[in-house]
């Protein structure tokens, strides 16, 4: 029976019980016309009748009713409970949902969208340079740890990473209820164990695809840091005169009641156009002037009267002429080289370039044009007779975007300027150390040497290996694998785990069979394992989330100890 409909009989007849006490009572007074206090009380006669009967049988019936219904509300009281459990988990589930995507934390600006992964800016420590930091799915975390890491990670965050500490223990600004909100809430939007079975092909096939590009990624970091010096030495030149836009464009949001305003958008007409003329102006401050925007046309072999072709190499010689003084635009200039160097592709109008050649020099010309803006400066064109001038947005909200844009990147420059001595050395130094990367390439693994090492020659398998040692292990075990491949160590040599190379596990495991258990289930904290190994429970468990033969080809891969192929 229903608790709620047992408290409500019992009250029902508490209130029938009560009731029929207060008539008697009243009809007793108006028979006596006496208090009932100075009444003479009743004798055993009056009392050994039918009416004694009557008060007895109600109240053994009573009697009987609350005997029976207190067992049965007893009885329901432990579902009672759950239910209570339930209903207060779910609301702490409803405030971890608030707290990871609350601006103050806002989890999946790096975890990705509903935790699927994501990358953060990071200072990558050994080069200082500037990354985007490889940040791990959550929404498979529990197949990895238990719940008592997790909360731990929370808490205190995780050092040498962008992971910050949210607990109040561990320096965050979360009390405990609210680090177990998020855990709760972690907990609720785990993807079925078979869909983080079939995560692995796509991770293996995209880890394979980084140690593939590896160069391009280490040549797109060099130019980078070449280009961030440059914007160092070169940040004295605009600071001045775009904190000297930054001040007339705050002038005038400020004056921006006065005047004339059409379109009733609490801007004067004066204050939209001047804002719409700052803008640019600061913006055109980091323009290439020399650039022209051409537009190819696939369906005509000329434009502006002269062949496309010789359009093109004027176009590209400009480009060039220019990459000492902007590095970056090293990338647009290697951009159109590969749509050249295309072969086989359409070309319509029979000009030599091919249909995509002409779409692609179009858009990167129109790109290293504007190559050398600050990323926070957008140029507004307020229109004075419409409220909202594109995109939805209100003028004077497009208007106060803007001009805080402007004012982050004259903040940019000044500190620039005036620290150009402290952040030159640094920028300088993490240079030298992707050069040197560049020649020590410490991130390369022969697959054939793998595939002798450890799976008889098969390369199929020794690429499947990689792939899952690089996608689930190298996060821990190699230093600088989350800042990327131009930035990582040897495989397997080290870093928030312990190195795993050149046999390691030989020496802590005496069976293949103790080292596939124990990646089988993860370190249990404060329990022993391998040889003289003490587990601390940070060493995930991978038997929910990689199959049986992917654990197998782990087991070999690691077991060999020549994790790059190249017998070092």
């Amino acid at each position: 029976m229903d608790s709620t409909l047992v408290i409500t009989l019992v009250l029902v007849g508490a209130v029938i019980w009560l009731s029929f006490l207060g008539v008697a009572a009243l009809r007793s007074r108006r028979r006596e016309g006496i208090p009932p206090n100075q009444a003479p009380g009743v004798t055993d006669d009056a009392l050994e009748t039918r009416r004694l009967e009557r008060i007895q049988q109600g109240a053994v019936l009573l009697s009987a009713f609350l005997a029976v219904g207190l067992a049965i509300y007893y009885l329901s009281e432990t579902d009672r409970q759950l239910s209570f459990v339930d209903q207060f988990h779910e609301e702490s589930v409803e405030r971890g949902a608030e707290l990871v995507g609350a601006a103050d934390a806002d989890c999946w600006s790096c975890h990705g969208p509903n935790g699927v992964g994501g990358v953060a800016s990071y200072v990558e420590k050994r080069t200082g340079v500037s990354v985007s930091w490889a940040a791990p799915a959550l929404d498979d975390i529990f197949f990895r740890y238990d719940r008592d890491i997790i909360s731990y990670w929370v808490t205190y965050g995780r050092g040498n990473s962008p992971m910050p500490p949210w607990g109040t223990v561990g320096g965050g600004p979360m009390n405990e209820q609210q680090v177990q909100d998020i855990v709760n809430y972690l907990e609720s939007i785990q993807i079925p164990q078979q869909e983080a079975l079939r995560k692995t092909d796509g991770i293996v096939v995209g880890q394979l695809s980084t140690l593939e590009n590896a160069d391009q990624a280490l040549e797109r970091a060099i130019i980078e840091q070449r280009q961030l010096i440059v914007d160092i030495e070169g940040a004295p030149r605009h600071a001045e005169t775009l904190a000297g836009l930054v001040a007339l464009a705050r002038r005038a949001l400020e004056l921006s009641d006065r005047g004339i305003d059409r379109d009733g958008d609490n801007l004067s007409d004066i204050s939209e156009t001047t804002i719409s003329d700052l803008t640019a102006t600061a913006a055109s401050l980091f323009d290439f002037s020399e650039i022209e925007a051409w537009t190819f046309d696939p369906q005509n072999p000329a434009t502006d009267g002269r062949p496309d072709a010789d359009v093109a190499d004027h176009a590209i010689s400009v480009l060039e002429s220019l990459v000492p003084q902007a590095p970056i635009l090293e990338l647009r200039m290697a951009s159109i080289r590969a749509a050249l160097g295309a072969v086989d592709e359409v070309d319509s109008d029979g000009d030599g370039l091919s249909d995509r050649a002409e779409r692609v020099i179009t858009a990167e010309l129109a790109a290293a044009r504007t190559a050398l803006r600050p990323n926070t400066l957008t140029v507004v064109n307020l229109d004075p007779e419409r409220a909202s001038s594109g995109g939805g947005i209100s003028d004077d909200q497009a208007a106060a975007t803007a001009i805080s844009g402007m004012e982050a990147a004259s903040i940019n420059l000044t500190v620039r300027t005036e620290s150009a001595e402290r952040l030159l050395g640094p920028a300088r130094a993490g240079l030298e150390e992707l050069l040197d990367a560049r020649v020590e390439r410490l991130w390369e693994i022969s697959f054939e040497g793998v595939a002798q090492a450890a799976f008889e020659g098969d390369i199929e398998r020794a690429e499947r290996a990689v792939g899952v040692f690089t996608g689930y292990c190298a996060r821990c075990h190699t230093s600088g694998w989350s800042a990327g491949t131009p930035y990582a160590a040897q495989p397997g040599s080290g870093g928030f785990g312990p190195a795993v190379w050149k046999g390691r596990p030989r020496v802590q495991f005496i069976f293949k069979e103790d080292l596939r258990d124990f990646l089988l289930v993860g370190a249990v904290a404060d329990q022993p394992y391998g040889v003289s190994g003490f587990g601390n429970g940070q060493m995930p468990a991978f038997g929910a989330v990689l199959s049986s033969d992917d654990l197998d080809l782990l087991v070999d891969y690691l077991w060999a100890g020549d994790l790059n192929g190249k017998g070092n």
